[in-house]
């Protein structure tokens, strides 16, 4: 009877011991749990500093350290724009600036300033050359110049996918268009997102595997407007499309059940066996 104990609490223990732990491929960064240690690596500065290029809509803000300049410098500002409530048919506080788009020679239309060339340009560049045509008209003016991405699209296996606005950020990384995208889901495949890429009208593209910090070193990791990234399904996320959520966690429940009884029986015939 002893021996019979014994067995028992050996079949529990390798019941414990026998669940599957989290797999790698949904761990972010799982290198790092593995003894991997980041010092001093340097980030793939490639599409660090974007340039602009036609059809790019730009936010220019200029603003003056001198208060005397408070009426002058609104004329190098277009007007904010409100949006109205279809609901309440009110206009909302809420003001957005309106954006210089980038025309196919490369060129936008400044006030004052008239039409003068970007494209290939960083927004940094554009700020010194706006900075030094406004100091004939300003005292100490400050320019601020940001691309609007939003045209950068995510799909698959995120909470919020769809299309992202991206204002006011110089540089922007896979992690943040993951993480505006509301992260990835439970049944999101971390070691293969795929990257899309539209240049000059052609297209190319690269996978992503965001279980690594090689992620950091790869040159598609800041990103460029038009940019798609998809997610696909992780091996759950299919076997649940074969057989449906319910009917797998059925499958999943009877084949422990099948599996615990077949072990507590081959033990009990040995035990049995055993003490004859």
């Amino acid at each position: 009877m002893l021996k019979l104990k014994n067995l028992l609490k050996f079949a529990v223990l390798i019941l414990l011991f026998s669940c599957k732990s989290v797999p790698d491929d949904i761990i972010m960064f799982h290198d790092l749990n593995k003894g991997k240690v980041l010092s001093g690596s340097e980030i793939n500065r490639t599409n660090y500093n974007i340039t602009i290029r036609p059809e790019s809509s730009l936010n220019i803000i200029v603003s003056s350290a001198s208060t005397m300049d408070y009426q002058l410098k609104e004329q190098f500002n277009l007007l904010p724009l409100t949006s109205l409530d279809p609901q309440t048919m009110r206009v909302s506080n809420e003001m957005t600036f309106q954006r210089y788009r980038v025309d196919e020679n490369g060129e936008i239309n400044y006030p004052v300033l008239g039409k003068f060339k970007v494209q290939g340009l960083t927004c940094f560049e554009v700020e010194s050359i706006l900075i030094d045509s406004l100091k004939q008209k300003l005292s100490d003016p400050v320019v601020k110049v940001y691309i609007v991405m939003d045209s950068i699209k995510v799909f698959g296996e995120v909470n919020q996918p769809g299309a992202l606005t991206v204002v006011d950020k110089y540089h922007y990384s896979i992690l943040d268009a993951i993480a505006d995208a509301g992260d990835i889901n439970e049944f999101g495949d971390r070691k293969r997102v795929k990257l899309l890429r539209e240049e000059e009208g052609k297209i190319s593209s690269a996978i992503l595997d965001l279980t690594s910090t090689d992620v950091f070193i790869s040159p598609y990791f800041y990103l460029k407007e038009k940019d798609i990234i998809v997610v696909d399904p992780n091996r759950a996320r299919k076997k649940n499309s074969q057989y449906g959520v319910a009917d797998n966690y059925k499958l999943s429940v009877i084949s422990t059940i099948i599996g615990t009884i077949s072990t507590l029986t081959s033990l009990i015939i040995v035990a049995i066996n055993s003490g004859k």
